[in-house]
């Protein structure tokens, strides 16, 4: 058990023994990446704010059912995606589906898959020139698979902690993990070659 979860279990004894302004340490510690998580998903920053203050109110509430099978942030990152599909189940139906085939592009249409580019976090591919044509390229996703892209390569989750938070299998996870990734590779083959080299190319200025 790591430090970090060593200190979250510590202060939910705390909270739970009464020491209420504890949980505030946990809004602090984590609003940011939950905001983060949900913007991601609802693409909306009131409704964002409306379902951050639903998810820690939902996780002050059932803090006493919370067993410490998993670490504190896998389940409050559970909590906060069902918030936001529920949201969107309700305003956007046919935004929400399970099936990994869902609006993706036809085989043929697809660029042929550099390995390398598959296995490598996005969150690496974050730091290069390329960030903000990265962005675009999440939030064009499903909101199924931009939530598991997130959840891997932007917030670092394993397979197993994603599969929980989406209460899906791991097997559905490395698919949609897959998919989401090979469909951001293709928005932008105008910064990533087809090698298997995961980096942007290099711009040549004329001099």
């Amino acid at each position: 058990m790591n430090a970090q979860r060593d200190e979250d279990f510590e202060t939910i004894r705390r909270v739970l023994g009464g020491d209420y302004n504890g949980f505030e340490i946990l809004v602090e510690k984590y609003q940011g990446r939950i905001y983060r998580h949900l913007r991601k998903m609802v693409k909306d920053d009131v409704q964002a704010e409306d379902l951050l203050q639903e998810t820690f109110l939902n996780a002050f509430k059932g803090l006493g059912g919370f067993t410490g099978d998993s670490a504190f942030s896998t389940w409050l990152f559970r909590i906060a995606t069902n918030n936001a599909l529920m949201f969107l189940r309700k305003t956007k139906a046919d935004s929400v589906e399970y099936d990994d085939e869902i609006k993706m592009p036809d085989s043929h249409d697809m660029p042929v898959v550099s390995p390398v580019f598959v296995s490598t976090p996005l969150e690496v591919l974050l730091s290069h020139e390329g960030q903000r044509k990265i962005e675009q390229a999440i939030d064009g996703l499903p909101v199924i698979y931009r939530s598991v892209v997130m959840l891997r390569d932007v917030e670092g989750f394993s397979l197993q902690e994603v599969a929980g938070i989406m209460d899906t299998t791991v097997a559905a996870v490395k698919s949609r993990l897959h998919r989401g990734r090979n469909w951001v590779r293709q928005q932008l083959s105008e910064y990533y070659g087809d090698s298997d080299a995961a980096r942007p190319r290099r711009t040549v200025t004329a001099k």
